[in-house]
């Protein structure tokens, strides 16, 4: 396949917490939904460590299906077929590349947020209901990390921010709107498996929504189970590092030996299972465990 000219392609750079994207494109209508989304994070120029996403049109052909061409680094990441496609699959393509970019980092799938300065980590496997849960506890003031990813600094322990905007199934839209939460644009986008999804920018809900480094003192494994009673189940500290190394992508990767960090991480958090269920009756089940330990603690020291 043939790509078209080059002579129209845009880049535009960006820095979402400690991930750098740099993003070029023909398609200057895509270029401007997604700069549209990452309006508050985009920078004047590019960043020497920045993940480099290329997307290119191919010419049409009756003989060939995939419209579109991915690259990150100048390596075919993805073809898309459609152009609702491509901005799920630039994510994609970014999310990708960050273990390999950033070594110092431990990546796991895994929503993050941070409240009062302490980090909260919420691993699961998709379908486990981490957007929605982190979508919840945003609009109640909880500050932004990331929907898909824990970033946990090798040498440091803490968590990084990876601020991308918090992508939202179908199925869930009428939960969003029932919280108070607006969908970026009304857009809506095709992401693989998963179907249709929309995109909820952090910092359309607040000006303070994303929140900074910090350390983790809750791992909490959650699971929907629809009309379930939302409830936490503690679980030992090695019981967490265990379903901790399943969810990792760079166990062999980071710059230091991945269970050592995931061992050092676990003892200083407390670590549970959550069923979680009905939207807002989870979310009063988890601040009440995090903002009630939180104040036990200020009032003892």
């Amino acid at each position: 396949m043939t790509r078209r000219s080059k002579s129209n392609e845009q880049t535009r750079h960006f820095r979402i917490g400690v991930v750098s994207v740099s993003l070029t494109m023909p398609m200057s209508g895509l270029l401007e939904q997604y700069t549209s989304l990452y309006r508050g994070f985009q920078i004047d120029g590019p960043d020497v460590r920045a993940i480099r996403v290329q997307v290119a049109p191919t010419r049409f052909s009756p003989w060939h299906r995939r419209r579109y061409v991915v690259s990150v680094n100048d390596r075919v990441q993805f073809e898309p077929a459609r152009l609702e496609e491509v901005l799920p699959y630039v994510d994609w393509a970014v999310n990708w590349e960050v273990p390999r970019v950033m070594p110092e980092y431990l990546q796991l799938h895994a929503s993050s947020m941070e409240v009062d300065g302490l980090g909260v980590i919420f691993p699961g496997e998709s379908g486990s209901g981490k957007s929605t849960l982190t979508a919840g506890l945003l609009a109640r003031g909880w500050r932004y990390l990331c929907d898909e990813f824990a970033l946990i600094h090798a040498d440091t322990l803490e968590l990084g921010p990876y601020p991308r905007a918090i992508c939202i199934k179908r199925p869930s839209y009428p939960v969003i709107e029932s919280i108070g939460l607006k969908l970026h644009g009304n857009r809506h986008y095709l992401k693989g498996s998963k179907g249709y999804v929309g995109f909820v920018s952090p910092l359309e809900v607040r000006s303070d929504a994303v929140g900074k480094t910090c350390p983790i003192r809750y791992v909490i494994f959650p699971k929907y189970t629809q009309g379930a009673e939302p409830t936490l189940v503690p679980i030992s500290r090695a019981d967490a590092a265990f379903a901790l190394h399943r969810v990792c992508f760079n166990l062999l990767k980071c710059r230091a030996v991945g269970l050592d960090v995931l061992a050092a991480m676990v003892r200083g958090a407390s670590c549970y299972r959550l069923i979680s269920g009905e939207i807002q009756r989870t979310c009063d089940v988890v601040q009440r465990l995090v903002v009630g330990d939180h104040q036990s603690r200020a009032i003892s020291a």
